[in-house]
């Protein structure tokens, strides 16, 4: 682009060209396109309008402009006159839709068949597109005034003010800029410890925040000379997020010098620290032929330095090199080796030597190394350990929302020793995304009182919109027989030519980052990626025999028209200028890789698949696409990922999400609105949980001892001493620390006096009180004083000579039983070594033994271990045809037995399990296929010691609960009472996938000289123990309920998707498509005709649906009017088919339908409802614990449910910890649970209580009908207004009208509620015939429901609408996808999604919250708080009952909130006593609010 359009200009102009746009590609209409007139009238008006228009050009001029940068494009075909236009946006979603899995079929000479891209299976099912505006703080103070600004501040002088000046080069700042360097400064100069966390979005200016303040405090102490210590400590959680800002901190470094040296001051030295940081210029790691893994990368003349590219920001990229010969003479200085850039010595630390000798002023570092320098008399000092005297005065944590979990815990509590050895006033400073409540956190973090943190970010006013982020996304078509990754491919190759050229970046970035969530399948990604771009080695280089497959779709290859009509000719990538060669030869897209197996990012790579490794603190401003395979695990970690793009203010990012329509996927499609624009809550660190203050107290402990043996001149670092030495063997020159060691720790054990001292230095540094550090210092397990200091001593006392080696005690370990490797890591988790089938030198590889045992499956082809060749993968193999016994010492190098097991309702003789040390993995033939998997069988054993049982609990009477729970107990290791867990795997299912297409299923069992065997572990946990009585099915609710549409529907797909008979015949999908097809067959033949449900059945019998198969599976996945369905169907619908020619698949359909019909469903499914309901209670039992617990993560507790030992006898739900020794949740449990268990099973019944989907579903319904009922109303007249506004003061205007009578209606709406409002309903194109048309097909489907007695899908209601068999209403005709965007997620995954947690032990658990809901109506009395005299009624109810349930409609919220003002005065009379209500919980029934509210000393 010519520097004639500004890029704010050329933002807003594609703004409202897409606004043209919007409303059709909202509704997934994209063949249309903008004619000439509509182009050049919105350039003509934005010409008149706009502050940064060009002056002199005429909208020709500027529609030339934008047609050379492809930012518009002119549609080729059909050529019309004048011709039309799309913008990038539009056509990048037209090609997209039309994405086929397309191969060369032959070499040169082959000559292709007319229309031969039709035949290829297409990959993208549906999308859905959200678009919203970048906003970011305005900058609109002078440099100049912000200059003025600061010289008021104290101590602020001549030498700061040239500094800031340097920095800011005559830049306007934004005033939460200025806010920051302010408070930042002026904190500096305090007498005590501050903290300021500025929170701000990606290309707000939260570095030059940070910086502003940091040099000009640095500036003040850069006297001439060499500094005494370091000034300002930069944190970083990993080494690989230091990077970008090491190189933002030269730049500043290089802008400062020149004003330093007029101010006679010295330039500001930078050093960094981590543990491949070398030793000093002699280190082998910087000489020739060095062979360590960690050497610098060397060339000819020298070695590139690994942490620090070019900071020239014209160059960027380019490599730093550090000569032989300055190596040599001793001079730090390095050079670009592309622009020739010189960073001249002194001016960056490059190895540890250089660092001591002269400490930088600003030295990055990471918590670990900090946490690893205490004690260390090499690094102590520079680090600040030593004191006041060795301590900064800054402190930068970046990234602080990276910081969460017992990660974050751990970080918190170092800090907080590290500050106490410091004793010093600092200043923390935290650069952060947006958090809620950020000083809370930030001061949690940090050690310091919430008061004493300040929150800084860009005021709501202050911000601006400039540019967009779009978020796609993509539903991979199911029914083509392709996988999910073909989908993820084949985007990757069109998005990222939809970039600009890296030479010509403008508003759309140049790369593209492709995360995954899993090892194997990012090593998948990226080799199958590599083959696609050309067959391309790991250097990026074509091997010349692959074709680069993106040629195919070249402009200039036959039939042009026919195919960029169907999108297969991607004509806008060659007005990009990314060449798509005709031949396949040339023009491939670079592929990197960038994961915990490889780190670094390759920099000449245009597409980069990556893992969670790079989703924060990596900053390159080139990045404009992210693509995220299935589902995100974590919102917050999402967010992190799409920040990676877009890192230029102006330019307008793509997110793509690639979706299956399976599990969570299927959920975050129909759910779009809440992955896109989630909800992150208010983060909170688990620094109470005992497991992580015990991990910290050892290392506290050994924190002290170091300053013990420092008082007695001996410069020893007790984590050294306390490291197993190689061989087993103390040097000489380790013998006086190892016995001063011993004898100090002996000491500790004999003398209180001593152990006193330790205490209070524990409650100083952990900042925990003293009855907190008694536990710390006597609680089992892992307490200081009767486990951490004796092993210790058994270990020196013995100088590391075992008769047998501890598992503990393995060389270059740190007491592992007590600490962890790293803040990172789990603690000390039993291990499994996996011996790969590889000739390179990396031939072994550590997995926890779970882990272990969920990789190395037979028949589960992995190449989460290829990452290093692309040929290598790995898997257990089958025993060969004929054989399902897999013998143990096939694939086991080493295990010790544990003896025979018995796990539940398995192997009722027994079990030989044994715990693997060593599995031997082999390569699996070339022609098996890597989609090959295999499903471990697990079983589970629950052993409780006679000798040490369970603690009892009390049960809340009166209550319900002590009608439905049995007993509660508790196992804890502080009370000496845990229980162990034995889990083992005795086989797998396999699916074999041979590369030609067969697929052969297999159950496979081990086993050890002819007798069934398993593999296992044993882990000693603290867990409580339920007895849960059985659901009474006698009960009049839960047998209406049990023939329910919603049970009946549940039953048949539960009923088929476990059918024995199906075992060796059909696999979980094969089952769960053909369940899924019935319903929908049965729900259309209801549409077709009405008839009753039996006879619906009726007709359907003997698989009479078999021919429907396709037109059932365009229902489900296509729209009707699709010529090429039946073509790319037929892979499915053939092996569907094949499967309905088996006569025990078609008994199988049929006997589970009878669920569907038969009047004594209850009784046919007495057996499946017992176990639905003790699922779904243990599902609410986990979830209130983990409410009940805020330090518990997610992870640390799993939930285990043994049926009753026989009819009427209570079932057995296990919670328990998932690490052994106590993480320190299940006591915290205790103390919650013991303090008021009636408060904990409160939890466990809110838990039970609507979802967000079923909230939405209900006050969406009940807006909708407002309108329709009042369409003159204030709601009706802000909809319209909403849809009408041309600006965003006007649209927030119209919202708050809407939200003000939405909440007169329902009660003030949830964020979800609007969220889904805006997407499905208030989209650009949307009208009140919108409004008609999505309650017309919303009634229609309840009264489907009803009327069928089964749950229908929404595609089944799409389908219809578009088929014209149900009306919608309204005045246009609306397609299936159409009318299917408009629908919200209804149905059993969205009731129970709150419920939903993760068990790989046992069978997926079958949840149903309107069964317990049936079943725990308690029929309390129900007061009506708008009635005049709902107080007596309310006395009366508690008096007779104890308990009440206050109700009101939703739109009566406000009676209700008068109620429970007064409930807490109210006298209950009950007996001789003058008791009181308290609430208990809230809850909402679609239109109903209701309030529990119990007698509060109501005894437990």
């Amino acid at each position: 682009m010519t520097e004639q359009l500004d890029i704010r200009f050329a933002n807003e102009l594609l703004n409202r060209l897409e606004n043209h746009e919007l409303p059709l590609l909202n509704w997934g209409i994209t063949e249309t396109a903008l004619s000439r007139a509509e182009v050049i009238e919105t350039i003509d008006d934005l010409l008149h309008r706009h502050g940064a228009a060009p002056t002199g050009m005429s909208a020709d001029a500027v529609l030339e402009e934008f047609l050379l940068r492809a930012l518009l494009f002119e549609v080729p075909v059909p050529v019309t006159s004048p011709p039309r236009y799309r913008t990038r946006l539009a056509e990048t979603l037209r090609l997209t839709t039309g994405l086929r899995q397309l191969f060369d079929r032959g070499g040169w000479a082959k000559e292709e068949q007319p229309g031969w891209w039709q035949h290829q299976r297409r990959l993208v099912a549906d999308y859905r597109l959200h678009v919203a505006p970048r906003r970011y703080p305005h900058r609109d103070i002078p440099a100049s005034d912000a200059l003025r600004e600061l010289a008021q501040l104290p101590h602020w002088g001549e030498v700061q003010s040239h500094v800031a000046a340097a920095q800011m080069q005559g830049r306007k700042l934004a005033r939460f800029q200025l806010n920051a360097a302010r408070a930042v400064f002026t904190s500096l100069n305090s007498e005590r410890s501050w903290g300021i966390i500025v929170g701000a979005g990606t290309g707000s200016g939260k570095t030059l925040a940070f910086y502003l303040p940091a040099f000009a405090a640095m500036a003040q102490h850069a006297h001439p000379g060499t500094a005494k210590r370091v000034h300002t400590l930069a944190l970083y959680p990993r080494k690989e997020l230091l990077r970008d800002q090491l190189r933002e901190s030269i730049r500043s470094v290089d802008d400062v010098e020149q004003a330093l040296r007029q101010s006679r001051r010295r330039p500001i030295r930078v050093g960094a620290l981590y543990g491949d940081t070398p030793w000093n210029a002699r280190d082998r790691r910087l000489g020739p032929n060095s062979g360590v893994s960690n050497a610098w990368k060397r060339t000819p003349h020298g070695v590139v330095c690994p942490f620090l590219p070019c900071p020239t920001p014209t160059c960027g990229t380019g490599e730093l090199l550090w000569t032989d010969e300055d190596r040599r003479r001793g001079s730090e200085q390095l050079t670009c080796t592309r622009c020739g850039y010189t960073l001249q010595d002194g001016r960056l630390a490059l190895t540890r030597e250089s660092l001591k000798k002269n400490p930088p002023d600003l030295l990055f570092t990471t918590t670990e190394m900090l946490n690893r320098s205490s004690g260390d008399s090499y690094l102590e000092w520079l680090l600040g350990w030593r004191g006041a005297p060795s301590a900064p005065s800054l402190v930068l944590l970046d990234e602080v929302h990276t910081y969460n979990g017992l990660h974050g815990a751990q970080v918190a509590l170092l800090l907080r020793r590290w500050r106490e050895a410091a004793r010093r006033p600092m200043t923390f400073v935290g650069l952060s995304a947006t958090l809620r409540d950020a000083d809370k956190f930030f001061a949690q973090l940090v050690g310091l009182r919430p008061g004493d943190v300040d929150p800084i970010e860009p005021a709501e006013e202050a911000m601006q919109s400039e540019g967009r982020e779009y978020a796609l996304a993509l539903r991979g078509d199911p029914v083509s027989g392709t996988s999910l990754l073909s989908t993820s491919i084949q985007t990757a190759m069109l998005h990222g030519r939809m970039l600009d050229l890296d030479t010509r970046q403008y508003l759309y970035g140049s790369t593209a980052f492709l995360f995954t969530d899993d090892l194997d399948v990012t090593n998948r990604f990226y080799n199958d990626l590599r083959d696609a771009e050309g067959g391309q080695n790991r250097a990026g280089r074509r091997n010349g025999r692959k074709p680069v497959l993106a040629g195919l779709r070249s402009s200039e290859r036959n039939e042009h028209a026919a195919r960029y009509l169907d999108g297969q000719s991607w004509d806008i990538a060659e007005k990009i200028g990314h060449d798509l060669d005709p031949t396949l030869q040339l023009h491939h897209l670079h592929v990197g890789r960038t994961s915990s197996q490889d780190v670094g990012v390759d920099h000449n790579a245009s597409l980069t698949v990556a893992t969670a490794s790079l989703e924060v603190g990596f900053n390159d401003p080139r990045v404009g696409l992210v693509l995220q395979h299935k589902a995100p695990r974590d919102a917050a970690s999402f967010i992190q990922r799409r920040g990676r793009a877009g890192r230029e203010r102006g330019t307008r990012p793509m997110t793509v999400v690639t979706l299956s329509d399976y599990g969570r996927d299927r959920l975050a499609y129909q759910a779009y609105e809440t992955l896109f624009a989630p909800q992150v809550p208010a983060r909170s660190l688990p620094i109470g949980n005992r497991f992580v203050l015990k991990i910290q107290a050892t290392q506290s402990l050994l924190d002290w001892a170091g300053r013990k043996l420092r008082s007695k001149k001996l410069w020893a670092d007790p984590r050294k001493i306390l490291r197993a030495p190689a061989s087993h063997t103390v040097r000489d020159e380790d013998r006086p620390g190892h016995n001063m060691l011993t004898s100090l720790l002996q000491a500790i054990l004999d003398k209180p006096d001593l152990q006193d001292e330790l205490a209070q230095h524990l409650v100083r540094a952990l900042q925990i009180s003293a009855d907190e550090v008694q536990a710390l210092l006597w609680e089992q397990p892992r307490s200081l004083l009767l486990s951490v200091v004796p092993t210790a001593l058994r270990r020196l006392h013995s100088d590391w000579s075992f008769q047998r080696i501890e598992p503990g005690a393995k060389e270059g370990t740190l007491l592992p039983e007590f600490i962890t490797r790293s803040l990172f890591e789990p603690l000390n988790l039993p291990e499994v070594e996996l011996l790969l089938p590889f000739t390179t030198h990396d031939t072994l590889e550590q997995l926890p033994i779970a882990r272990a045992l969920r990789e190395a499956v037979p028949g589960r082809v992995s190449r989460r271990f290829g990452h290093r060749r692309d040929e290598h993968r790995t898997w257990l193999p089958v025993p060969p045809a004929g054989s399902d016994m897999l013998p143990l010492p096939q694939i086991v190098q080493h295990a010790d037995p544990e003896g025979t097991w018995h796990p539940e309702g398995h192997a009722p003789a027994g079990l030989q399990v044994f715990r693997p040390t060593q599995l031997n993995l082999e390569q699996p033939d070339p022609e098996i296929s890597d989609r090959s998997q295999g499903i471990p069988l697990w079983g589970t054993q629950i052993v409780v010691s006679q000798d040490a049982p369970p603690t009892p609990a009390d049960i809340p009477t009166p209550s319900l609960w002590h009608e439905r729970v049995q007993a509660v107990r508790f196992g804890t290791h502080a009370v000496g009472n845990p229980i162990e867990m034995r889990r083992m795997t005795f086989g797998a299912d396999c699916q074999v996938a041979l590369e030609r297409g067969e697929v052969e299923t297999r159950k496979i069992h081990y086993e050890l000289h002819g007798k069934p065997a398993a593999l296992g572990f044993r882990l000693g946990v603290d867990a409580v123990q339920i007895l849960l009585r059985p659901l009474n099915t006698a009960d009049p609710a839960v047998r209406q309920y049990l023939s329910s549409p919603q049970w009946r529907s549940l039953a048949f797909s539960q009923t088929f998707a476990e059918d024995p008979a199906l075992d060796d015949v059909a696999n979980k999908f094969q089952r769960a498509w053909l369940g899924q097809v019935y319903l929908t067959a049965f729900a259309l033949e209801g549409i077709k005709q009405a008839r009753t449900a039996p006879e619906i059945r009726a007709s359907l019998a003997g698989g009479a649906w078999a021919g429907e198969l396709p037109r059932i599976l365009s229902v489900l996945y296509r729209d009707t009017n699709d010529p090429d369905h039946a073509i790319e169907n037929a892979r499915l619908v053939d092996g569907l088919t094949e499967l309905l020619r088996d006569p025990q698949v078609v008994a199988a359909v049929d006997r589970a339908a009878e669920h569907l019909v038969a009047p004594d469903v209850a009784e046919r499914t007495e057996d499946l409802a017992q176990r639905a309901y003790r699922d779904t209670v243990a599902a609410a039992i986990l979830a209130a614990a983990q409410r009940a617990c805020p330090d518990a993560q997610d992870g640390d507790l799993i939930v285990d449910v043994m049926p009753g030992a026989g009819p009427g006898e209570p079932a057995v739900v296990w919670l328990s910890e998932t690490s052994m020794g106590g993480l320190g949740v299940v006591e915290s449990l205790a103390r919650f649970y013991a303090a008021d268990p009636r408060r904990f099973w409160a939890l466990v019944t809110r838990a039970f209580a609507p979802s967000d989907y079923e909230y939405v579903d209900a006050t969406l319904t009940r807006l909708l009908r407002h309108l329709a009922d009042d369409p003159q109303g204030d709601a009706a007249e802000a909809m319209r207004a909403l849809r009408a506004a041309d600006g965003a003061e006007s649209a927030q205007e119209a919202l708050n009208i809407l939200l003000s009578a939405w909440e007169q209606l329902d009660g003030r709406p949830r964020r979800t509620a609007v969220s889904a409002l805006s997407t499905r309903l208030l989209r650009p194109g949307s009208d009140s015939d919108t409004d008609v048309q999505a309650l017309a097909m919303v009634d229609a489907w309840s009264t489907l429901e009803q009327r069928l007695g089964v749950e229908v899908d929404a595609n089944v209601i799409a389908f219809a609408v578009g088929d014209k068999q149900l009306h919608a209403g309204g005045t246009r005709q609306l397609t299936a996808d159409q009318a299917f965007s408009m629908l919200w997620p209804r149905g059993r995954q969205a009731r129970t999604q709150d419920l939903q947690h993760y068990q790989p032990y046992a069978d997926t658990p079958v949840l149903d919250r309107l069964l317990v809901r049936a079943a725990h109506n308690e029929r309390l009395p129900e007061v009506d708080v708008t009635a005049s005299d709902w107080d007596l009624a309310y006395q009366k109810a508690m008096s007779d009952r104890g308990a009440a349930d206050l109700i009101c409609p939703a739109d009566a919220s406000s009676a209700l909130a008068k109620a429970l003002v007064r409930v807490p005065a109210l006298p209950v009379h009950r007996d001789v006593m003058v008791v009181y209500g308290e609430v208990r919980g809230y809850a909402r029934h679609r239109d109903e609010l209701r309030v529990r509210v119990e007698l509060r000393e109501a005894t437990q």
